[in-house]
């Protein structure tokens, strides 16, 4: 691919995704959406961040992580607890799953 098909490339991608975005902000910024549309729009962004947390914790290099990769399986365990118990406090589930994930390991040599 040379430098004039890669720049269409971004190009075209550009214009796609302000074409994506503007369809839901220019075009029904003025209109009311049905219930179903907005609750499910409002689900979309925890389920994306789930989506892309789940794949850090399962692949490892491409592979999927198998049980000599415990401390990533505890941690996502213990933030979940922490997550749920806090009604979703990102800070304390951040820093309980990275304390899990580091502190483990030193703590078990």
């Amino acid at each position: 691919m040379d430098n004039t098909q890669s720049w269409i490339v971004v190009l075209g991608l550009a214009v796609g995704t302000f074409l994506i975005r503007y369809s839901f902000i220019g075009l029904l910024a003025d209109r009311s959406m049905p219930h179903w549309l907005d609750r499910a729009l409002k689900l979309m962004v925890p389920a994306i961040f789930a989506a892309i947390v789940l794949g850090g914790v399962v692949m490892v290099g491409g592979q999927v992580a198998d049980l000599t990769q415990w401390p990533r399986y505890a941690a996502a365990a213990v933030a979940l607890v922490v997550a749920i118990a806090s009604r979703g406090s990102m800070l304390g589930t951040v820093i309980a799953g990275m304390a899990t994930l580091h502190g483990l390991p030193w703590l078990l040599g």
